[in-house]
C-alpha cells in the first residue's frame, strides 16, 4: 500500500498533506477508556517501528503535542533519517503527564513550549504550530499568535494554525493570522458544516479533522459504551451499509468526511497500524454523493453532538 495516500493542499502553505494522517497521541499516552477498558500507550520501540510503518504507507501527515505524554519524545527517535518525508505538527499551551494538564499561554511560556518540543522532536523546525485548545479569550488575547509569529520568523516553525472546538475556529479564521483550523467533525457533531467551513473556503485556511471516529464511538467499539441511549443512535447509522463497498461504521465516517473538498486530512488517532489501513483503504473509496446526502440528512436527524 506504500504511497498510494492521495494528497490536498493544506489551505495556502504550499504543503501537500496526505489525506488520512496520524493523531499521535495513542502512541506516547493512554486513552480512550470509554471505549478501550485497557488503554497503554505503545513502548519507545514499539512506537518507532509503528511510525515507521506509518511512513511506509504513505501517509505525510502527523500531528502531536506536549500534552500527548512520550509521543513528541518518541517522534523524535524514530524520525531519525525520515525526518523530510514528514509534515510535522505540534502545539503549544498545554503539558500533560500522569499528574495532569497544566496550561500557560503567555508569549514566554509559548517560546518555551517550541523550544521543548524541538528538542523532543530532534528537529530544528516543525511545519506547523497550533494553539492547543484555543479558547476565545486566548485567541483575542493575541498574546499567543504574537509569539508563534516569532517563532516563525525565526524559522523554527513554518507555518501556523490553531485547534478548539467549533466556535474558537470560527473566530481565529474572523481574526486572522491562522493558516490552518484543526477541530472535531465526525457523523456525531457536524456543526463544522456550518459555522466553519465556508470560513475557511473563504480565507483558504487548511482544515484538519481531529476526532473523526468520535474517539472510536464511530467503530464497533462503540457497542462497550455504557450509555445505552447513545449506543442505540450510533447503531442507527449502521443500516446505511448497505451499498456494497462500504464494509463499517469507520468506513462510513471517513468517506463522510472526506466527501468535503474543504478538508484537508484527516487525522487518525491510533496505535495499530491495522486502523490506519483501513482508514486508508476507505479514503481510498469516495462515497457516493447520494449517500453522502442521507448519511447528513440523518444526523441531522438524530441531532447528537458528542463533542
Amino acid at each position: 500500500m506504500s504511497n498510494v495516500v492521495p494528497r490536498r493542499p493544506l489551505g495556502l502553505t504550499g504543503l501537500e498533506v496526505s489525506i488520512i494522517g496520524l493523531g499521535a497521541l495513542e502512541i506516547g499516552r493512554d486513552w480512550a477508556a470509554d471505549v478501550d477498558p485497557h488503554p497503554q500507550h505503545l513502548s519507545e520501540s514499539e512506537a518507532v517501528s509503528f511510525i515507521h510503518q506509518v511512513l511506509d504507507l504513505g501517509i505525510n501527515l502527523i500531528d502531536t503535542a506536549p500534552a500527548y505524554w512520550y509521543s513528541e519524545e518518541f517522534l523524535g527517535k524514530a524520525l531519525r533519517g525520515r525526518r523530510h518525508e514528514v509534515i510535522l505538527a505540534t502545539k503549544v499551551g498545554e503539558h500533560c503527564d500522569r499528574t495532569g494538564s497544566h496550561y500557560d499561554y503567555s508569549y514566554e511560556a509559548t517560546l518555551n513550549f517550541i523550544d521543548d518540543s524541538l528538542r523532543r522532536l530532534q528537529t530544528d523546525y516543525v511545519d506547523l504550530i497550533q494553539i492547543h485548545s484555543a479558547s476565545i479569550e486566548v485567541l483575542e488575547r493575541g498574546e499567543t499568535l504574537a509569539a508563534l509569529q516569532k517563532a516563525k520568523e525565526a524559522g523554527k516553525a513554518r507555518h501556523i494554525g490553531m485547534t478548539g472546538g467549533v466556535r474558537e475556529c470560527a473566530r481565529a479564521l474572523e481574526i486572522g493570522g491562522y493558516e490552518t483550523v484543526q477541530l472535531p467533525y465526525n457523523l456525531l457533531n457536524t456543526a463544522a458544516e456550518d459555522h466553519v467551513f465556508p470560513l475557511a473556503q473563504c480565507r483558504n485556511a487548511g482544515v484538519l479533522i481531529m476526532r473523526g471516529l468520535a474517539g472510536g464511538k464511530l467503530t464497533s467499539k462503540y457497542k462497550n459504551l455504557a450509555d445505552e441511549s447513545l449506543k442505540s443512535k450510533i447503531a442507527s447509522f449502521e443500516k446505511f451499509l448497505c451499498e456494497g463497498k462500504q464494509t463499517d461504521l469507520a468506513h462510513l465516517a471517513i468517506g463522510y468526511i472526506l466527501a468535503s473538498p474543504v478538508v484537508s486530512s484527516v487525522l487518525v488517532g491510533t496505535r495499530k497500524i491495522g486502523h490506519l489501513k483501513k482508514s486508508i483503504a476507505a479514503a481510498l473509496d469516495p462515497l457516493p454523493s447520494r449517500l453522502v446526502e442521507e448519511l447528513r440528512k440523518h444526523a441531522a436527524a438524530i441531532n447528537l453532538s458528542v463533542w
